[in-house]
């Protein structure tokens, strides 16, 4: 394993990204625009653009395995184990999107993992600088990170399909579009360029979340299993998204800015290294870092009406269902409560759904 024996780098501080990224913008500034000149003119041609017609050929192909992979996977897995475990009609519709979500990050974050850490070829993870030692513009990656990028490049460009054909419209759908666009293009960009080490870091660094959100969603979706509910689901439900939000904070909010983001930044300063585009790079991954703390408010929202008491349950706030079905409970409590106004905004919501005559009724009987 590369972690044994290897000597760790300082992790820096907040404090020391933000500086390394006013040198880095500094120094950018002054060559393009007060030496009248670019870090490398490689950017102004298309022979140094290293994604080749077999490269595009292969992630086009991968792209379509992974739907018609997909595609056999819910018809004859996922589907079949959700009638059998006799899942809500809702639950039904929804279990197949993350059962092959969770199954392809596994797989994606294992083999990154393994890759990464140990097999013991690469110290990234141990020390981010090595990411840069010995890069060279025409320096093809080893087969592992090829197979990684391709494979990656291929799922990406199929979710942009799934997003808009087969996955459930949330409220962040939109921004998830965003999210597939940004990575399809970090990966496309960072392996044209040779910045393929630093790739690997980011993919593993961000797949693990995948992995422990689709898993609490799952376990969401199978307490439920015949109108009976079953508790080692819901604990295993709130265990997962426990872990989840942890795995959230330490792999994006702190290590991917501390290692990644101060790897692309200061320590580019620091190597004196001359590398085309680097400008466009950062930008994107600090895109994908304003992302990062845009989900991680979901997180908080969730974790806010936890503690207020609005849910007692692990659900997908993203979901319009979910967020409907949190709505109807705030007004029944309000009904009940005598908290609403006869001509509220609330109770009228609630009387088109029926609602509001089935709780005053309850409510006068049981008094």
């Amino acid at each position: 394993m590369a972690a044994v024996g290897t000597e760790w780098e300082r992790i820096p501080s907040y404090s020391d990204l933000a500086q390394g990224v006013v040198e880095f913008l500094q120094k950018t500034y002054h060559e393009t625009f007060t030496e009248k000149r670019e870090p490398l003119p490689v950017e102004l041609t298309w022979r140094y653009y290293n994604f080749t017609n077999q490269d595009i050929l292969l992630v086009v192909l991968l792209s379509i395995a992974w739907t018609i992979l997909r595609q056999f996977c819910t018809e004859w897995i996922f589907k079949p184990l959700s009638h059998y475990y006799a899942l809500t009609p809702t639950n039904q519709r929804k279990m197949p999107e993350s059962a092959w979500k969770f199954v392809y990050y596994l797989c994606a974050w294992s083999y990154s993992f393994y890759i990464v850490i140990l097999s013991g070829n690469y110290e990234f993870f141990q020390k981010p600088s090595t990411v840069w030692s010995d890069w060279n513009l025409n320096k093809s990656p080893s087969m592992d990170i090829y197979f990684m990028y391709m494979a990656q490049c291929g799922f990406y460009l199929h979710s942009l399909y799934a997003t808009l054909f087969l996955d459930t419209w949330r409220k962040d759908s939109f921004v998830m579009m965003i999210h597939h666009v940004l990575t399809l293009s970090l990966i496309s960009i960072s392996y044209s360029l040779r910045y393929h080490n630093i790739g690997a870091l980011v993919l593993l660094l961000h797949d693990i979340c995948d992995i422990l959100l689709e898993f609490t969603k799952l376990n969401v979706y199978f307490k439920t299993q015949g109108n009976v509910l079953k508790k080692k689901h819901e604990m295993m439900a709130n265990v997962s998204f426990f872990c989840f939000t942890i795995t959230w904070f330490v792999t994006r909010l702190y290590w991917y800015p501390l290692r990644v983001l101060f790897a692309a930044t200061s320590d580019v300063q620091r190597m004196n290294l001359v590398l085309p585009c680097a400008l466009l790079m950062n930008t994107l991954l600090w895109i994908l870092q304003i992302l990062n703390i845009y989900w991680f408010l979901f997180i908080v929202q969730f974790l806010y009406r936890v503690a207020t008491g609005q849910v007692h349950e692990v659900d997908d706030t993203r979901e319009y269902d979910v967020e409907e079905k949190l709505f109807k409970q705030t007004c029944k409590n309000s009904v009940q409560n005598g908290n609403a106004k006869s001509n509220g905004t609330c109770e009228n919501d609630m009387h088109l759904n029926g609602d509001v005559s089935t709780v005053k009724k309850r409510v006068k009987k049981d008094s």
